[in-house]
């Protein structure tokens, strides 16, 4: 019998931050599908997304990977209590770890400084844009989900092909929207434009879950 594998799950929510309430939303259905698939989840969820829980946890678990779901700046991930979880100066955590990362400009400095001690590091060098309008946050969370069901639902799949596949989600919804004719549609696919460019995949790219 295989031994199970496990995910650190890193996940915000703000009752007064609709950034977070969506995110959150999505990492649901990511931590269903993890179950699903037989992984262990390490839910370190909402006031336990906090850097003392976060590093005990990558200090003593032995991860598969580290998904993260909430608000980013260039050098860090922030948690719960608006503090950095993982930053530069705790990078060393993410050593030959796996890292999917869904928030704003992680890649800039913390993924590349991760580059060369993580396994990869993929996430976003921008800020990612979000439509609050249901349809439109909807379908933001079927490409910023992408990867990580696909390399769920087929486990030979690398990193690489995950981002590949997250780019052809993109794809799908920017000409869905941008070809209706409706002006409010039109923009929204100019910001999934925007989005699926901030994606950045660094570290080993055949690496798999």
């Amino acid at each position: 019998m295989s031994e199970m594998k496990t995910a650190v799950l890193i996940r915000t929510r703000h009752p007064s931050d609709p950034v977070t309430e969506c995110s959150y939303e999505w990492s649901e259905a990511v931590k269903q599908q993890l179950e699903i698939n037989g992984w262990q989840v390490i839910d370190l969820a909402i006031d336990n997304a906090i850097t003392s829980q976060v590093e005990s946890t990558l200090q003593n678990a032995k991860s598969d990977v580290i998904i993260f779901y909430g608000h980013g700046l260039p050098d860090c991930m922030m948690g719960q209590n608006e503090k950095a979880v993982i930053n530069l100066d705790n990078v060393t955590l993410l050593k030959n770890q796996k890292n999917y990362v869904v928030a704003c400009l992680t890649t800039q400095e913390l993924g590349k400084k991760a580059e060369n001690i993580a396994c990869c590091y993929l996430g976003y060098d921008k800020e990612v844009v979000l439509w609050f309008d249901y349809d439109y946050h909807y379908c933001l969370g079927e490409c910023v989900n992408k990867g990580i069901l696909e390399m769920l639902n087929t486990p030979a799949y690398t990193f690489e092909q995950a981002r590949k596949k997250m780019i052809a989600e993109y794809e799908y919804w920017i000409e869905y929207f941008g070809s209706s004719g409706e002006k409010s549609d039109a923009e929204f696919a100019a910001d999934l434009i925007h989005n699926c460019e901030a994606l950045r995949l660094l570290g080993d790219r055949n690496a798999t879950l």
